[in-house]
């Protein structure tokens, strides 16, 4: 007994032995997955100067066979505060993703230097982090150069210097270089030069010290090589409060791809010339405006009239607004030197909007963004009234939400009112249907009032006669408009006996 007790103990041990033995095996099982990544760096230039906004690209690959949940690129170096884009990005593996980052040199030295760190964003391991950081560099300059000019006055308006138009002693100040701005001031000699030399490279602004001239103030760099020597054109300032301008389109109405031309008039009713006058003009719907002579510049004597034309073809859009209205804004050049604005409507009839969805609200609040809030306008008589003949074609109450409904409106801009002691504010007094459906979105008619001045109703009491229609409305009447002017006699009955017209079509269309 005592022997095979000893056998078996004596075999025992072997197997453990052998158990133990084969421990050693395991070092030869491959490893973990884990994320291996390389990275690349590059500028989009050989070199910058030290004004210039200077982009640094990586490339990151993951060369492991573990995804890495997010990419980070770091950097420091003498970069202005900089973000690397896209960040956080997932990369499997072998894919590869770029990002880049964009500052300013911080320093005066010859190169921009930066070291670039790649990694996870969470601190995940990498098979070979001494890949994961790159040194980049890239030259960059400081170079002094000069500004020169020549400033004359643009007397005729032809955008040229003639023979005894150069300015002699205007004050000039020029303003700029990096890394530290400079003030330099000058005076035009007699052929109205001015020249400022052994200035700091960089962008510079200009001023011109005499109040007789409007200049334009152009923007240049000094780079040392291309310096700049550029021509200024002033123009005289004016009393623009003499300037009298009145528009109207030439017809009535039009159709989709008709050219629509607007007839815009000019009076000086002052005693100095006005040169250079151009104007800048908007549409209500997508399409150019043809400015003609107001694109180049008009020159306007004292005490005369000038009529110019301008142009713009009916789109589609216009078509579903039912109208086309053009605002332009007059000077030499506007807002710079006078702002005497013109307004000019048309329509383009044929559309129409079976409803017409709004809201009005009484505005208890107004914040700094966003539109104002307050409590729904309830059960009050909203209307709308054509601009053309004055009539209120459609009507409506407001619901308990402040929502009014109108149905069939005729495609195009008509006034709106609402009935009662209010004032409109953030919006005015109009309201555009477009072509078909008119809901909450996208075309918003929103409405705010305020307690103000009572509105009376357009409608007549019961058994009472019809409330005439308004004499003066309140934006300029259809196909006619201007600068403190008023409708003349015969284009007012002309646009009224066509509106007229045009709205018996409509309504025989609609029937059929």
């Amino acid at each position: 007994m005592s022997r095979l007790l000893r056998s078996a103990a004596a075999a025992s041990a072997v197997g453990l032995c052998l158990a133990v033995s084969a421990g050693p095996a395991l070092a030869d099982d491959p490893p973990a997955d884990v994320p291996d990544l390389r990275l690349s760096v590059w500028f989009d230039r050989a070199g910058y100067f030290g004004w210039e906004d200077i982009t640094v690209h990586a490339r990151v690959t993951n060369a492991g066979t573990a995804a890495v949940q997010q990419v980070a690129v770091t950097s420091t170096g003498n970069l202005t505060d900089h973000t690397w884009r896209p960040s956080g990005i997932p990369l499997d593996p072998g894919q590869s993703v770029e990002v880049a980052a964009q500052g300013r040199i911080t320093t005066t030295e010859d190169h921009l230097h930066l070291v670039v760190t790649v990694g996870g964003l969470d601190g995940e391991p990498d098979a070979n982090p001494a890949d994961n950081t790159v040194l980049a560099s890239v030259p960059v300059s400081f170079p002094r150069g000069s500004y020169r000019g020549t400033v004359y006055g643009d007397r005729d308006g032809d955008d040229a210097l003639d023979p005894g138009e150069a300015l002699a002693g205007v004050p000039v100040e020029v303003t700029g270089g990096y890394p530290e701005e400079v003030v330099r001031a000058a005076t035009t000699d007699a052929t109205g030069r001015f020249a400022f030399t052994d200035l700091p490279g960089g962008g510079y602004s200009i001023r011109f010290g005499t109040p007789e001239w409007h200049f334009e103030q152009p923007a240049v760099v000094v780079d040392g090589v291309d310096d700049p020597d550029v021509l200024v054109r002033g123009l005289p300032v004016v009393d623009w409060s003499a300037l009298a301008v009145t528009s109207e389109f030439t017809a009535p109405s039009y159709r989709v791809d008709d050219v629509a031309r607007m007839r815009v008039t000019l009076t000086n009713n002052g005693p100095a010339q006005m040169a250079g006058v151009t104007a800048t003009c908007s549409a209500s719907a997508d399409g150019e405006v043809e400015r003609g002579e107001l694109g180049t510049g008009v020159l306007l004597p004292a005490r005369t009239t000038k009529s110019v034309e301008l142009s713009a073809r009916i789109t589609r859009d216009s078509a579903a607004q039912g109208h086309l209205r053009v605002r332009c804004s007059l000077g030499a050049p506007p807002y710079g030197n006078g702002d005497v604005t013109t307004t000019a409507t048309a329509r383009v009839p044929g559309g129409v909007a079976p409803k017409v969805v709004g809201r009005v609200t009484k505005v208890g609040f107004q914040p700094q963004s966003g539109p104002p809030s307050g409590e729904p306008l309830v059960g009050a008589k909203v209307w709308l009234r054509d601009q053309v003949t004055g009539r209120v074609f459609a009507r409506a109450v407001t619901e308990a939400d402040g929502r009014f409904t109108f149905l069939d409106v005729p495609a195009g801009l008509h006034d709106f009112g609402v009935v009662g002691p209010w004032r409109f504010v953030y919006s005015g007094p109009e309201l555009v249907a477009r072509d078909g459906e008119n809901g909450p979105v996208p075309y918003q008619h929103l409405y705010f009032v305020v307690p103000g001045p009572d509105q009376p109703d357009p409608d007549p009491p019961s058994g009472g006669d019809p409330a005439p229609p308004r004499e003066h409305p309140e934006e300029p009447p259809l196909a006619a408009t201007g600068a403190g002017t008023t409708w003349l006699t015969f284009t007012g009955l002309l646009a009224l006996t066509a509106g007229t017209a045009l709205l018996h079509l409509s309504r025989r269309r609609t029937r059929h």
